[in-house]
């Protein structure tokens, strides 16, 4: 469905990973209590001055996502974050992540340090441009996902992700997707953005932000990643869609000069705002709250603060200032990243109906006069009261070099409660409850989460529970189906399944799609209809859910997907770029062996793994990229430069064993 003009658009799904919170919920935990994740770097990042910094950016889970380890570690890590949290995006707005559809993607970034370090050492191959490039961000995600909507990653500066918000909500509107997924991610990975700052005048010696206070003295960088799924508010409510909030209307503009190429315009700022506040059909007045862009410096503040006051303060009264804050106190300048950061912090606050605190405001900045333009910094947590709705509030993300953004977000309609359901938590007939994963060790880390998370609720509707089980995850190879009654018996089958026991009694089935039956892992129950659909499940075969649960259940909210992460990183990365004659020892075994191994390798598959000796290359799953990384492995292992025609001319690996052991006889034709 198209979003019409001017017709809100929800927000749907939402997944971040941000310093000092892994993960959506954690994020609102910290923000609640006025958490600061300000430290100094640490690990890859020791000895840098105090910021926002993430943990563990090397690891990935690159078998889910059938990248080989090769690959992976040439993959900017920008790139690996953004699949994990599309993923969990789309888990959370209850879309399998293996639907596909006409989704398009909007990406905002200003850096690419990996492709820095990648250039600056020896690990260039064929995986290279596809691992840095920035285009990437945006393209890898369509094509792991298989969208078909527009794919665009937008740099403007600091303000890249609010306006890649802004092309998506125009795309969704113009009926080029159905769905939206728009992302900001910034990793800092190398010291040279700091020097870079510090060069502008920008950092803060003390490394805190203090967003409108008299001590803001510069930036604080962080770094982080969030992603939003959106979909046109008519069509999320047909779906019966949570919806965290809308999106009004947005804005974007450019100082178009000023003093400098880097110094904020007043007047520029406060067009942008007039503008966002008419395309929402909004009164500025009205607005309950601003996301400020924030970041403390001595420039940019009072011009910001001046903006506001000059729109969205003026005709309020003096005992009802708007509320202003900024995450960057907690968090950090995520640059690329800092709208949506922001973003998700708002639209946190609306869907909860709380505003947490802005850190690190003790006495106004002088030169800005917050009574006087109407303005208020949020210093404590803070409700809604239910009876001030709807609720709207701003966002605000400013570029470097001039270009200015403002996102307007409105409440989601209210709607009447639903009757209860006339069924009790507990079930007269036995509930199939499901799980994947892509290896053993993930489908027992999902049981452990989902028995985590029904312990920590009384009221589990089990077949609600189950449906959403069914139908807003996607099925992977590694299955079980826990069939149950109860509660509690669900939480002791789940635990059984994550720690491998499975005592006399249980019902649980095993398996993976294909296999000629499904096991129970304990138990001799006689087949119900909720084991012959989990066994169904198990093995692949289609099963009508609704029937199975019946009419009245409603999908459950289920914990997010238990990424399987590993250490991936340049150094990691065996080099694979162009041979020279002589640069390793010539292979002295079977090319037989040779070849099975490299092409396992590159597919992601295990060493020994079966592979067809007849089938192409490409029907082996190779790509272009694949196949100049397995030439270029061929030629280093035998130590010689090998033709670029090598696999169109030997097209199968039982072609290309004939053609090296038929070179290695008779001298070494290749060339």
């Amino acid at each position: 469905m198209t979003a019409a003009s001017g017709e809100p658009v929800a927000v749907v799904g939402m997944a971040c990973r941000f310093p000092g919170a892994d993960d959506l919920d954690g994020f609102w935990r910290m923000l609640r209590r006025g958490g600061d994740a300000i430290g100094p770097g640490t690990g890859l990042r020791d000895g840098r001055r105090p910021g926002g910094y993430l943990r563990d950016v090397e690891l990935f889970d690159a078998e889910l996502f059938g990248i080989s380890p090769h690959e992976a570690a040439l993959m900017d890590p920008q790139q690996r974050l953004l699949l994990e949290l599309c993923w969990h995006a789309l888990e959370d707005a209850r879309i399998p992540p293996t639907a596909g559809g006409a989704t398009g993607v909007f990406v905002g970034c200003c850096s690419d340090d990996y492709a820095l370090l990648s250039r600056m050492s020896a690990a260039v191959d064929a995986y290279t441009m596809t691992g840095t490039a920035r285009t990437f961000l945006a393209n890898r995600l369509s094509y792991f996902f298989r969208f078909t909507g527009p794919s665009t990653v937008v740099d403007t500066g600091q303000s890249s992700s609010l306006t890649a918000l802004d092309q998506a909500l125009g795309s969704l509107r113009r009926g080029e997707c159905t769905t939206a997924v728009v992302a900001g991610v910034q990793i800092n990975l190398t010291p040279t953005g700091d020097w870079l700052i510090e060069e502008l005048g920008a950092m803060s010696p003390t490394g805190r932000c203090h967003t409108f206070d008299a001590g803001a003295d510069g930036i604080v960088r962080g770094e982080g990643a969030g992603i939003l799924v959106l979909k046109p508010l008519e069509a999320a409510l047909a779906a019966g869609d949570r919806v965290y909030c809308t999106v009004l209307a947005t804005a974007v503009n450019n100082d178009g000069g000023g003093a400098s190429l880097t110094t904020p315009t007043q007047v520029a700022q406060q067009n942008m705002l007039a503008e966002a506040y008419r395309r929402a059909g909004v009164d500025p007045a009205g607005v309950a709250y601003v996301e400020l862009h924030g970041t403390g410096t001595k420039a940019g503040d009072p011009v910001e603060a001046r903006a506001l006051g000059g729109v969205l303060g003026r005709g309020r009264p003096a005992d009802r200032p708007l509320l202003v804050g900024s995450v960057k106190t907690n968090i950090g300048h995520l640059e690329g990243a800092a709208g949506i950061a922001g973003l998700i912090k708002t639209a946190a606050s609306i869907f909860h109906r709380e505003l947490p605190p802005t850190l690190n405001h003790r006495r106004p900045n002088p030169d800005i006069d917050l009574d006087g333009l109407r303005l208020r910094v949020s210093t404590r947590r803070r409700t809604w009261p239910a009876d001030e709705g709807p609720l709207v509030c701003g966002v605000s993300s400013f570029g470097l070099g001039g270009t200015n953004a403002h996102a307007v977000l409105g409440e989601a309609p209210r709607r009447e409660a639903a009757a209860p359901a006339s069924r009790t938590p507990e079930s007269d007939e036995p509930v199939p409850v499901l799980l994947s994963g892509h290896t053993d060790a993930a489908l027992r880390a999902q049981a452990a989460r989902l028995a985590d998370q029904v312990e920590r609720h009384d009221e589990v509707d089990l077949r609600d529970l189950g449906l959403a089980s069914a139908t807003t995850r996607s099925a992977l190879s590694v299955r079980a189906a826990v069939i149950v009654r109860a509660r509690e018996e669900l939480v002791t089958r789940l635990r059984e399944l994550a720690d491998g026991t499975s005592p006399d009694g249980a019902t649980i089935l095993t398996g993976r799609p294909g296999a000629e039956t499904a096991g129970p892992a304990a138990g001799n129950e006689p087949a119900t209809a909720a084991a012959t659909a989990g066994a169904a499940f198990v093995l692949g075969k289609p099963v009508d859910w609704l029937a199975v649960y019946g009419p009245r259940a409603r999908p459950a909210g289920l914990p997010l997907y238990a990424f399987q992460r590993r250490p991936y990183w340049l150094d990691t990365a065996t080099p694979t770029g162009p041979a020279t004659e002589g640069s390793a020892p010539p292979w002295s075994g079977d090319p037989l062996d040779l070849v099975l191994d490299l092409t396992a390798e590159i597919l992601g598959r295990a060493p020994g793994a079966d592979l067809d000796l007849d089938a192409t290359f490409t029907d082996l799953g190779l790509d272009s990229r694949m196949a100049v990384a397995l030439r270029t492995a061929v030629g280093r292992a035998i130590g010689r430069v090998l033709p670029t025609t090598l696999l169109f001319d030997h097209p199968t690996p039982a072609a290309l064993i004939e053609a090296l052991r038929a070179d290695d006889t008779k001298g070494h034709e290749f060339r």
